[in-house]
């Protein structure tokens, strides 16, 4: 019998888990899933319970499988809510869509599919005659030919300053999605954000919704905000102009030309950056090393904040809180951060250096990508073990493009892979939903027919 285990619950995951258990017909088969939450389906992103969270990407391109897009809008609407194709919806409500698609693939499942859920971590992995041993926390075995390191995000890298004493202070929060982080911020307080991302957005628009009125503000290098969507308008593919290419000078010299064609045929531009969408990875794949550095230290910003869109309704939130001097918006790079009663911080804009202080501190820069720097037993586990390798960028793990990790020696895993996240560096665009249904229905396929 084959046996395939997931190792994490998460949305990645269960998309994983989903595909398998639709296309598993032929051959008896176990597959094996731990989570050591004990909801299946959320990850961080979809745990949320504030309906002032909500997608940023329509309801009509969700769906679970990348040959059923609609499939989201469907279940919205069998389940009596109102949304319409192009509605940002309550992340929440995605979060239960996912645990249902992977409860009706269980429930629909080949009689010799064998599918187990384990509420346990894995601590170590061992690879054994061509199979893998994994260690539960609870001193368990579980014993597969394939296993899928589904891992989601990561908690942030604390901000770059030299004193990290800071860190200890009950009010500074290193994760947007800390259970205590809403509860611990009195109303009154100043709050400094530390990320101007989609999750800068998610806390502005909580402690909004929860009637915070002390000051907030929020603070990254260039104090750039995710751009707005704006529906409705397409732009032709121009991707085989980009596939030769191999400098980023010269990609960026055609994107700005299509985006003066778009801009004279009073197209948007959103709609030009949305039509490289399908062949970013490919593009992406083909840079040297030094071309992909270059674009992370010059271009990445900017691509993020035109890529990775808010709501319009999320949007003119921030914009009335804005307009009342109730959420400022900072440029500039953090230098030092000092605690006593309250958090003394320092930074510098425009070779000016400048300070400000708040009584609680939200750490919104975004999950660890640097694997040598994220503690979990499972990782170090890993690396000891020789199984994994962070990519020449360290933004995850090396591996090739179906999702086969690369051990130290270079050489393809046949038995450990990976989607989602932990592929950034080799795929980058990896990590919303419509790129990993896609792998997930490609791994699915992979692990079947080996």
């Amino acid at each position: 019998m084959k046996r395939i285990t997931i190792i994490g619950g998460g949305a990645s995951g269960t998309l994983l888990a989903a595909n398998l258990l639709k296309n598993a017909t032929d051959s008896p088969i176990e597959i094996n899933m731990v989570e050591k939450r004990s909801v299946l389906g959320r990850g961080v992103a979809y745990s949320t319970a504030d309906d002032v969270h909500l997608l940023n990407v329509p309801a009509s391109r969700m769906g679970a499988y990348a040959d059923e897009t609609g499939n989201f809008l469907v279940w919205l609407n069998q389940r009596g809510y109102s949304y319409g194709p192009d509605s940002f919806v309550p992340r929440r409500l995605f979060g239960e869509y996912l645990l249902d698609m992977l409860d009706h693939a269980s429930a629909t499942k080949s009689n010799t599919v064998t599918f187990n859920v384990f509420e346990d971590d894995v601590v170590d992995i061992e690879v054994l005659d061509k199979k893998a041993r994994m260690t539960l926390h609870s001193g368990e075995f579980i014993y597969s030919e394939k296993v899928v390191l589904a891992f989601g995000n990561f908690l942030p890298p604390h901000p770059s300053v030299k004193d990290r004493s800071f860190t200890s202070h009950p009010k500074y929060f290193r994760s947007p999605w800390q259970s205590n982080v809403f509860t611990s911020i009195g109303p009154n307080d100043r709050v400094l954000i530390i990320g101007t991302g989609l999750s800068m957005v998610d806390v502005a628009l909580k402690l909004n919704a929860a009637g915070h009125t002390g000051k907030v503000q929020a603070i990254s290098t260039r104090g750039l905000l995710p751009a707005t969507h704006k529906l409705g308008q397409t732009y032709p593919s121009f991707a085989n102009e980009l596939y030769p290419l191999t400098r980023i000078t010269d990609i960026l010299k055609v994107v700005r030309r299509h985006l003066r064609k778009a801009e004279a045929e009073d197209i948007g531009w959103r709609a030009v950056i949305d039509s490289m969408r399908p062949c970013t990875s490919a593009v992406w794949q083909n840079l040297p090393v030094n071309e992909k550095r270059y674009f992370m230290q010059h271009l990445s910003r900017y691509w993020n904040v035109a890529r990775h869109r808010m709501p319009a309704e999320a949007a003119a939130v921030l914009d009335r809180l804005r307009d009342a001097e109730k959420l400022e918006v900072l440029a500039g790079r953090l230098t030092s951060i000092n605690t006593d009663s309250e958090f003394l911080v320092r930074y510098r804009s425009n070779g000016n250096e400048r300070e400000l202080a708040a009584d609680a501190l939200v750490n919104c820069i975004g999950s660890e990508s640097n694997f040598r720097r994220i503690d979990s037993p499972l990782i170090n586990s890993l690396f000891e073990h020789g199984h994994i390798r962070s990519d020449a960028l360290s933004f995850g793990l090396d591996a090739l493009p179906n999702g086969s990790v690369l051990g130290q020696n270079g050489d393809a895993s046949e038995i450990i892979f990976t989607l989602g996240t932990a592929l950034k560096g080799t795929l980058w665009e990896t990590t919303a939903i419509p790129e990993i249904r896609a792998q997930a229905a490609a791994l699915a396929r992979l692990l079947l027919s080996t």
